[in-house]
């Protein structure tokens, strides 16, 4: 009886052990931040191309895209390094400023999720599309990334490093840009950080979103998921997160941080398997709940980030309308 006792309580203790365990595994790996910019390292304006890592996409069809996608046609021979610090405890950042246009608006683009930075085809070739179109504009590296400062080793979402989107904006300010010139384009998770960036200031006046989460606990489920978990599994990772970052996972809601004064673009791949559809529909659904000022495009067959290389000129055309209608 003694002995059965004794491992029902180790089954008891061994329960909750597994649970948290887990849950910091999922949450680990998550976060754990690659500081370097993959396959891509090293990759300029002028020397970049997509399918240096096509061989890492599982999907046919993404890896054959990329493969032959014509990225020379969009290298960019002139910009200048530049270095500025975020709003947040002065972090230095590093920049690519593409300044050829006098009177005409900037736009600054922010990159997804490790491996990454400005260095990425996805980076470069909005920077191009962009200035092929008369917009200056600023590629940057948030912390952790790239030649910015490293500050930690596990990624904040957006929830702190909204700031270095906004250090990107003082900036630009600095050098002559006025704040209802300055627009936003962010990629993925770059997406999420630039709309937490616009709620944080007033003065930005657009910002495109390309293939962003929506709200926290959806992607949250996505994300336990894609390890073999359910979201039972949800409050273990979200504890591990906190402990991890030093910030609140659950704030990582960019629909609810949609503003009525603001302008938004919202694009998304309609066989997305990285961040599901359902975020660009929970977008649409708020958005017009709340009366946000926003325009969407569900592109048509098309994964992660494909929209940009499949139907590149009709992305360029509609980046050129909307900055333009929105911007000063």
């Amino acid at each position: 009886m003694k002995k059965i006792i004794k491992y029902l309580i180790g089954f008891i203790i061994l329960i909750p052990l597994v649970y948290y365990i887990s849950g910091f595994y999922v949450a680990y790996q998550i976060l754990k931040i690659d500081h370097s910019c993959g396959l891509h390292e090293g990759s300029l304006p002028n020397k970049w191309s997509t399918s240096v890592d096509a061989h890492q996409y599982q999907n046919m069809s993404q890896r054959v895209i990329r493969e032959n996608f014509p990225s020379e046609d969009y290298f960019l021979e002139e910009w200048q390094d530049v270095y500025f610090v975020s709003r947040e405890n002065d972090i230095k950042l590093s920049g690519w400023l593409f300044n050829f246009f006098p009177n005409r608006p900037i736009i600054i683009v922010t990159h997804g999720i490790n491996p990454n930075g400005k260095c990425k085809s996805e980076s470069n070739l909005v920077a191009s599309l962009l200035v092929k179109k008369n917009f200056n504009v600023l590629t940057i590296d948030l912390r952790n990334y790239g030649q910015s400062d490293k500050v930690t080793s596990f990624d904040d979402l957006g929830l702190k490093s909204y700031n270095d989107i906004l250090g990107a904006f003082d900036f630009l300010k600095k050098i002559g840009f006025k704040g209802n010139e300055i627009g936003l384009h962010g990629i993925s998770l770059g997406a999420s950080t630039s709309i937490f960036a616009a709620f944080a200031e007033p003065e930005i006046l657009a910002v495109w979103s390309d293939s962003s989460l929506a709200e926290f606990n959806m992607i949250l489920k996505d994300e336990i998921a894609r390890y073999g978990m359910s979201i039972e599994f949800g409050p273990a990772v979200s504890l591990a997160g906190k402990i991890l970052t030093g910030i609140d996972p659950t704030l990582l809601s960019p629909a609810l941080k949609l503003s009525k004064t603001q302008s938004y673009f919202f694009t998304h791949g309609d066989s997305d398997k990285r961040v599901l559809t359902k975020h660009f529909d929970y977008f649409q659904e708020f958005s017009l709940k709340n009366k946000i000022n926003s325009e969407f495009w569900l592109v048509k067959d098309s994964d992660h980030l494909d929209g940009m290389l499949k139907y590149t000129d009709e992305y360029s055309d509609k980046m050129e309308r909307f900055f333009n209608s929105n911007l000063k």
